[in-house]
């Protein structure tokens, strides 16, 4: 008899204390969210030479979480979406084409050293200083998005731009950890720029 009561108490306290934390999830949630809201893409240029269309563009600052994230050697991805767009008279816009560039970067924090690299570039860039290190992960010179034989003088065209911060790779307790407080992936808001041909 005296087990069974004692049964009961534990698992009276145990419900107690899964209420608790459920109550003070949302307090805890809301104290270590990282806010992303103010990373927004910038500097956008749409032009082109002889054969493509080109993007440039980079996106305004990284949150202090990111940069602790890489500068403690977690491996980071970040994306640049980009979309290319014929404008519509009376119907929909006709996406003509769509280009991902995506940049990892990496610190080897004993031979602090950066690692960059690019699904655009053949093999990675090194960097000694983090200074130089993350202007070149924030933003993507002269990608080739369309070839300019393909449009049409008398049509309107537009790029969208936007930045998707994926998943960075933690240990599974880290990761398990992280969903608690909010290291979550992340995207910019989509960033329209006009094509204006240049002859």
């Amino acid at each position: 008899m005296q087990s069974e009561v004692k049964f009961m108490k534990n698992k009276a306290l145990i419900l107690l204390i899964v209420v608790v934390l459920l109550l003070l999830f949302p307090f805890v949630y809301n104290h270590y969210a990282i806010d992303y809201s103010q990373m927004k893409i910038r500097d956008v240029l749409v032009t082109n030479d002889k054969t493509n269309v080109l993007v440039y563009a980079r996106v305004s600052h990284f949150t202090p979480d990111i940069e602790k994230a890489i500068l403690a050697g977690v491996p980071t991805t970040f994306s640049f979406k980009i979309e290319f767009y014929q404008e519509g008279h009376l119907w929909f816009d006709k996406r003509l084409a769509q280009v991902e560039v995506k940049k990892g970067i990496k610190y080897d924090r004993i031979k602090k050293t950066f690692y960059l690299t690019s699904n655009f570039e053949s093999s990675p860039e090194v960097f000694h200083e983090y200074g130089v290190a993350m202007p070149a992960v924030a933003e993507i010179n002269g990608i080739p998005v369309m070839k300019v034989s393909l449009l049409k003088p008398d049509q309107k065209y537009y790029a969208r731009i936007k930045l998707e911060w994926e998943n960075y790779r933690l240990p599974f307790y880290a990761a398990f950890i992280r969903i608690f407080l909010s290291l979550r992936d992340f995207e910019t808001d989509w960033y329209r720029q006009p094509f204006h041909f240049q002859k």
